[in-house]
Parts: C-alpha cells; structure tokens; sequence
C-alpha cells in the first residue's frame, strides 16, 4: 500500500493517483485560501462524498473492495510567526483529516516539530542552503511523530546547476533519521497528473537521495500508515501514551 499525502486538486487526481498505484492521497488545500473562502474544504468534502458513496465493488471471490483510492483532507498551513502556527492549528486541527506545515522558516520549522497536533513538516529546507533540520528538531519531531517530507516537486523544479543542493539536504535528513528514527514521507506536491509518479518510480528516485529500498517503502506506506491509524484515536487521547476506551 502505497500513499501520497500531499496533492493539490480535485477527487479526479486523487483517482489517476488510484490508478498509479497508490492507495490513498491527500488533497491538500492552503489555510489562506480556507480563511478567504471557508466554504472550500466543506465542498471538497462533499465531492469527495459524492465521488466515492458507491465506491465499492464485488470481486471474483464475492468480496467488496473499494474501487477508489481512500481520500483524505489536509491543510497546509502557511504560518507568519510560532504564534500565528498555533492558532492555525487549532482552527483546522478538527477540519482536516492532515495537518502540514508549509516549512522553510527556522522558527516555523522548529515550532511545527514542537506541536503534536501537525503531522507533516514540508519542506523545511525550502529557500535554505542546509536542510532546516538540527539534532534538536530531529529530537522534537521523533517525539511528537512529526513526518519530515521528502517534496519531489522541490527536486525536480530546481534547476540542474542546484540540484546537488536539494541532493544533500535531503541526505541531511535520512542521516537524522536513521540517527533519532525522525519519521520521513516522499510526497509529490503535484496539482496535476504529470506530477504524479509511479511508486515504484519514486522508489528508485530515492535511492538518488541515498535511501535504502526498504526506508524508501517506510516513507511512502508506513509513514503514511501509521498518520492515519494516530488520527483516527487523536480524539482519545487525553495524554500521550493514555487514550479513553470507549
């Protein structure tokens, strides 16, 4: 199983990913555009709903199967300060399926790994000559399950002559990773089917990055796995470690 969790369009991309390969995507939307128009994510909701009400199908063997990839909702929260982060947050903590936090901004980046409540830090490298990841943040987001991405449309945008730099921010990271188990997720940032890639495509892209196959598998299903299995109790949990058993 296979999943990217940071697409930008409408329930039809999220099928041509289905299509590709993966089994569940993320339509992510920018908070400002929530904050302007806060109708968006209720009408994405529903066309989501819309879109995969009859969405499943009878196998050979009589079994019901989803014939649509799952779908969620993230926000992508562009934050001015710490502060402002928080209070992003808490507004579309409960209206999203998936929180991320639009990196690049030291502060922002180690406010983000600090916060529970946001499952991806993207991009924290963007605009930076080194990856936007210290052994202090490293520690707060192994902490708090915080996924560091891995943005392939970062990559393959930058021009040629600066690639090598995006090349070693990214090995900066994987050496974070193996040294304080930070979680890591390879997303597409794509708003269109060109962007999208075939899995296992992207699992031999990331061995460029200097990822093993099987980190490559852990960032593009048990990484995205295991957000979605934490968000389903987040409601539960009252401390971390201790959750209500209804």
């Amino acid at each position: 199983m296979f999943f990217d969790f940071h697409v930008h369009g409408g329930p039809e991309l999220a099928i041509d990913a289905g299509k590709m390969g993966y089994s569940g995507v993320v339509l992510t939307v920018h908070s400002r555009n929530c904050i302007n128009q806060p109708e968006i994510l209720k009408n994405l909701r529903e066309s989501i709903s819309n879109l995969t009400g009859s969405s499943k199908e009878l196998t050979e063997s009589g079994k019901e199967e989803n014939k649509y990839p799952l779908i969620q909702i993230g926000v992508e929260i562009e934050a001015k300060n710490q502060e402002d982060l928080k209070k992003q947050v808490q507004k579309f903590r409960k209206k999203a399926d998936v929180i991320l936090v639009h990196g690049g901004d030291l502060k922002i980046n180690r406010a983000a790994t600090e916060d529970p409540r946001v499952d991806i830090l993207s991009h924290p490298y963007r605009s930076r000559f080194d990856s936007g990841i210290n052994h202090v943040l490293a520690v707060k987001a192994a902490e708090n399950r915080v996924a560091v991405e891995i943005n392939l449309k970062y990559f393959l945008l930058t021009r040629p002559n600066q690639q090598y730099r995006v090349l070693s921010q990214f090995r900066q990271i994987m050496k974070l990773h193996r040294k304080y188990e930070v979680p890591v997720i390879i997303t597409s940032d794509t708003n269109s089917i060109y962007g999208l890639r075939n899995p296992k495509d992207v699992t031999a892209l990331a061995a460029c990055f200097g990822m093993t196959k099987n980190e490559a598998f852990d960032a593009l299903s048990k990484t995205p796995q295991e957000i979605i299995q934490r968000n389903k109790i987040r409601d539960a949990v009252i401390v971390p470690g201790v959750r209500l058993i209804k």
